[in-house]
């Protein structure tokens, strides 16, 4: 080893441009890998709740300048109407379960609502707030939120079901409860917005991606026994139902559209069509520029592996053929094909190594003075709650910084590896031919 270093250091005008090479590129591949890091371990995470067979009834519903409007129909014509659409949607012998949500209240919707809740209302003055999104379910009987979205009960594993009196209840996710109570233990504790009491919570469900493309959030869902009819042209509320197991959606939907959703054109309101879950997903990912971001960090992320690979690769080829006169000395004395190859890859991984080292000084410069380190959401700059342990600051920079450096030592020894295994065939009388 000692050798190897002192044949380094003899070498050092050579060694010093690649060693720069090396930083630079360590530097710029670290803020690369870093983001995609995030985005895969988001995209591992369980959603929290089934897309198979779930689906949106979209209500339309006539303005006030429209000509079918029927004027002489009243806010509460248009509720008995809406209240008779949500049992006519759960009475249909394909369908297993439905809620009504209310702003917008559902997985990957366009809008989101939330905001700061209190465990009581000693802590408004001492401001203990959990910032947390917020489901508002419709009270209507017989509706079952986590049925229809498959919730599963965070201690159990096993799907909730609404018990009779969730009127009077709310319900949190493992992550509100941990961050609100610091336990899952907190059946029957108070959750208040502002001097509010939301009520009593009835149950912890297992984390909820309410966002496919960002990490879980606190969520609690709390119920509504009545609803205002102003902002529905708005279409933030919606029917969510669940198909049973096996049914085919297609011919659901022909039968329903012939035979049922006539009966929806009433109160001001039309049938419009189904969504399905990916559909809605798909449609979010479009409106915020998700599927844009992802492609252009993608395309930027291969377009610089491929820069840095073909430029180290490049640069530790032209120095092993400029060495070639050193390997036939080296077999002229003996010296095996293994040997010679062995002690270019060491000098290879011993430059990347001490290279990589400097550019972690330049990462860790970049990820404290600038924020640089790539956060949970992928959408914004809100900044989403840590629920995986990979996502913590320090292991995402230690997971980060490790898969740089395979990366780059891979590539240097490749373009090692391929030069020298052609030399060392070289007969030392050729290699020494232009001595």
């Amino acid at each position: 080893m000692y050798k190897i270093i002192k044949q380094i250091w003899n070498q050092r005008r050579m060694n010093g441009w690649i060693f720069i090479e090396v930083i630079i590129a360590g530097f710029f591949l670290w803020t690369v890998i870093d983001p995609m890091y995030v985005l895969m371990v988001n995209s591992l995470e369980d959603k929290g709740y089934e897309e198979e067979g779930r689906y949106v009834l979209n209500l339309g519903a006539y303005g006030s300048s429209h000509g079918k409007r029927d004027t002489t129909i009243t806010n509460d014509m248009r509720k008995e109407a809406f209240y008779r659409f949500v049992q006519l949607i759960r009475e249909q012998p394909e369908v297993k379960s439905a809620y009504v949500s209310l702003h917008s209240s559902m997985p990957n919707s366009l809008s989101w609502s939330g905001g700061r809740f209190y465990p009581d209302t000693i802590a408004l003055k001492d401001e203990r707030a959990t910032h947390a999104q917020r489901y508002s379910v419709l009270s209507v009987k017989g509706c079952d939120i986590f049925q229809t979205l498959g919730m599963k009960d965070a201690r159990t594993g096993k799907e909730l079901t609404m018990p009779k009196d969730a009127d009077n209840f709310c319900y949190v996710s493992e992550l509100f409860a941990q961050k609100m109570f610091g336990s899952t233990e907190v059946i029957g504790k108070e959750v208040y917005d502002g001097t509010y009491k939301i009520g009593k919570i009835g149950a912890v469900f297992q984390n909820v991606k309410t966002r496919d493309y960002n990490a879980s959030y606190p969520l609690v869902i709390a119920f509504d026994k009545d609803f205002s009819m102003h902002d529905w042209a708005h279409k933030n509320n919606y029917i969510v139902f669940r198909l049973k197991e096996g049914v085919d959606f297609e011919k659901f939907n022909e039968r329903f559209t012939k035979e049922v959703a006539p009966h929806m054109n009433q109160g001001n309101f039309y049938f419009n069509c189904f969504k399905p879950f990916d559909e809605t997903r798909r449609e979010l990912g479009t409106r915020i520029g998700v599927y844009n971001k992802l492609r252009l960090k993608g395309s930027l992320a291969a377009f610089t592996l491929l820069c840095i690979f073909l430029g180290m690769v490049g640069t530790f080829w032209i120095r092993c053929n400029a060495r070639r006169q050193e390997i036939g000395l080296m077999r002229s004395m003996g010296a095996t094909e293994g040997r010679v190859r062995n002690q270019f890859l060491t000098e290879a991984g011993i430059l990347v190594t001490g290279a990589f080292i400097f550019s972690l000084i330049m990462v860790v410069n970049f990820v404290v003075m600038a924020d640089g380190m790539a956060q949970q959401n992928v959408t914004g700059k809100f900044q989403f709650a840590l629920v995986s342990e990979w996502l913590s600051p320090g292991v995402q920079f230690t997971v980060v910084s490790l898969i740089t450096y395979l990366a780059l030592l891979v590539i240097a020894l490749i373009g090692t590896l391929i030069p020298v295994r052609r030399a060392v065939k070289v007969l030392p009388a050729d290699a020494l031919r232009d001595e």
